[in-house]
């Protein structure tokens, strides 16, 4: 407990001491809408939630099909039209037209540049801003340990203090565009082999047992001063959402996870956003709720979403956690002002 403490303390002196050098003033023209607090977002997406019925909150907590990657549920009598989450590995993703190809995360990070990883973070959420993209599903901050890991081309490399500098900028960047970051995949993907890797292998993924899915072990220690160290950087600078991995971590899956969801990230970390599942890396309804998870994507095997409301009934699962996750879900979009003249959803947009 006190390690765990101390962590949260060097974390804090870390972001103060080189916070007015992770940013350029110059770079600070580019910021593009002034941000509420975190305190008036969360009152805000309360006062939203209030207003929903139990199978509308329910249904928030899943995603639905739509345009984009992932789509949460709009309620159009309260105005609100939905979420877009999009792909982000170096630019807009998924096929959508009119969109720059930005340099790769591991070439950014190796510049060293401070002041580049937020000029490229915020040219990038300026064209998702521009599309009517709300989620930017990204950047990738796990650590480079294997080198046959098919995405370390996007994040930033094997130094946690490295990534944890390229995932402070990247966040101030998009962020300060009016867009949602999501800093992924928490915790300890580190490997392609016996995990999930495409929508095309959902039956093969449904069938698969959790025992042949692969499970880090490691220490609190290691997991704290290598593996949080991005995803804490990133909750310093104000990150809207953070999106669980496929693997399991000491034997529990990474989205059912209540020590690093409830008990690190939400607990030590005190981050106030939302934790998204990767794309079919849930695995159960109720644990995966009691252990953290706030959004399944993207929604189609039906673990969350209306299977909450017979849940809540029965008592499984609070009334409060299912208003929590809900207030989580909306809490960055009140954050960033995507309530006030965001642009309407358009993939096929010029924003360039």
């Amino acid at each position: 407990m006190i390690g765990s403490r101390f962590f949260i303390i060097i974390i804090a002196l870390y972001v103060c001491f080189t916070f007015s050098s992770i940013v350029h003033h110059k770079s600070k023209d580019q910021l593009k809408f002034k941000h509420r607090t975190w305190d008036q977002a969360i009152v805000l997406a309360k006062a939203f939630t209030q207003q929903l019925n139990l199978e509308e909150k329910c249904n928030m907590t899943q995603g639905i099909e739509g345009p984009c990657a992932g789509n949460v549920f709009p309620v159009q009598r309260l105005n609100f039209s939905g979420l877009c989450f999009q792909d982000s590995s170096n630019g807009v993703g998924n096929a959508a037209l009119h969109s720059t190809t930005f340099v790769a995360g591991i070439h950014i990070a190796a510049s060293w540049d401070r002041d580049l990883f937020y000029k490229r973070s915020a040219a990038m959420g300026k064209e998702f801003q521009g599309k009517g993209v709300n989620f930017v599903l990204g950047p990738m901050m796990n650590i480079d340990r294997n080198a046959r890991h098919g995405r370390n081309w996007e994040g930033f490399g094997s130094d946690p203090y490295l990534s944890g500098e390229n995932a402070l900028g990247f966040v101030q960047g998009v962020q300060d565009q009016g867009v949602v970051v999501t800093a992924k995949h928490y915790i300890c993907n580190e490997q392609e082999t016996n995990r999930i890797s495409s929508k095309s292998n959902i039956k093969n993924t449904l069938e698969m047992s959790e025992s042949q899915i692969y499970s880090t072990y490691l220490d609190d220690k290691t997991l704290h001063e290598i593996y949080l160290w991005p995803f804490a950087s990133s909750v310093a600078a104000g990150v809207g959402s953070v999106m669980c991995s496929y693997n399991q971590v000491n034997g529990t899956q990474a989205c059912q996870n209540d020590k690093t969801l409830n008990g690190i990230l939400k607990g030590e970390l005190q981050y106030p956003g939302n934790v998204m599942s990767d794309w079919y890396a849930t695995h159960s309804s109720a644990p995966s709720v009691l252990g953290g998870l706030d959004i399944d994507m993207p929604g189609n095997d039906k673990f969350l979403g209306s299977t909450l409301v017979p849940l809540v009934q029965n008592g499984t699962i609070s009334q409060a956690r299912i208003d929590d996750m809900v207030t989580r879900i909306m809490a960055p979009y009140y954050l960033l002002g995507q309530d006030q003249d965001f642009p309407a959803l358009d993939l096929e947009r010029n924003a360039m």
